[in-house]
């Protein structure tokens, strides 16, 4: 019966992966409390102390102290963060897509609200061999926070961070993946939202930015240079203009020549001499000095550029292959 379950949920991803799963949780843990004996082989929990913490483990390679560790660890990392946590420790043959569409359904199912609802989900591939693919889904004020842009992508940051305990593949350390990914959700969030930071979410065609902790909604990209860098540049421009013309006032008035700027004003031929000059060197030394060209630099600063992160339904995040 178990497998006939698990097998219809992997034939049905495309229709609502996250709804499949947590019925299928429910049932199996409906069917572990009718029949103490049975063991489902699922396991998913809420803290007694907050509902705001999953930890879903189909591996079953957790051990019971192992796994209140993680749950404790997930807890911290909540009640710092302000974030709801999900974590799917997974073990199926799913394609990226698929393993995308679960992350992100099962946080809704979860977690109702999309943009008023903050938090992550976190995949670990934990299918025993290469290619995995571990990915995290953000939601709310988390896309914030974990950011995806090009040149900003603190998701792919905290992924790479994890491959240390998840390879090679097979022998996994899931407890201190769990652990480390706890520590750099703190760490970025302690970090704070980077400035200028939006999200523009494809699906529905919305840019979404934060003020006073409130995420807003624009039609619009926010930030825009007309908006802000303009109106800075026309203060600069016009005063730079008032400037040079006081500038060249004050000049003009103190400079006033009687006859016309010619080089005979200032060249008389009866007093002009010239002489002949030559200088002679007791010793000639040579060096060379290369001079490094600054586009060969390996340093890239992107301390000053912003690009907005994107989004799909309420979703931000990403993906890594491992």
């Amino acid at each position: 019966m178990i497998d006939h379950f698990k097998n219809k949920l992997k034939n049905n991803f495309k229709i609502n992966p996250g709804s499949l799963l947590a019925g299928l949780i429910l049932f199996l843990n409906f069917i572990a409390c009718l029949c103490p004996g049975i063991d489902t082989g699922f396991q998913i929990t809420a803290s007694a102390e907050s509902d705001s913490v999953y930890l879903y483990d189909e591996s079953s390679k957790l051990t019971p102290d192992e796994y209140q560790f993680c749950m404790d660890s997930l807890e911290t990392a909540s009640q710092l963060t302000g974030m709801h946590l999900v974590v799917i420790l997974g073990t199926d043959e799913l394609s990226d897509s698929s393993i995308e569409s679960l992350a992100k359904s099962t946080y809704d199912l979860l977690f109702p609200g999309t943009w008023n609802s903050d938090g992550l989900c976190y995949y670990m591939d934990l299918r025993g061999h290469s290619p995995t693919y571990d990915y995290i889904s953000t939601c709310g004020m988390a896309q914030f926070y974990y950011t995806n842009a090009k040149n900003n992508d603190r998701v792919d940051a905290i992924l790479r961070s994890l491959d240390a305990y998840l390879v090679p593949a097979g022998s996994e350390d899931v407890t201190g993946a769990v652990a480390k990914f706890c520590e750099q959700l703190e760490y970025y969030y302690n970090a704070g939202i980077p400035e200028h930071y939006y999200v523009y979410d494809s699906q529905e065609h919305q840019y979404y930015h934060v003020e006073d902790q409130q995420i807003i909604a624009t039609d619009t990209k926010p930030y825009l240079p007309w908006d802000r860098a303009m109106l800075l540049g026309m203060i600069g421009l016009i005063t730079g203009i008032v400037v040079a013309a006081i500038v060249f006032s004050t000049v003009k008035i103190r400079y006033q020549f009687k006859t016309s700027l010619t080089p005979t004003n200032y060249a008389n031929k009866r007093t002009v001499q010239y002489r002949q000059q030559y200088d002679r060197f007791i010793r000639e030394r040579t060096t060379k000095t290369k001079i490094e060209s600054s586009s060969g630099s390996s340093h890239h600063s992107g301390g000053s550029h912003h690009s907005g992160g994107h989004s799909s339904g309420g979703h931000g995040g990403g993906g890594h292959h491992r």
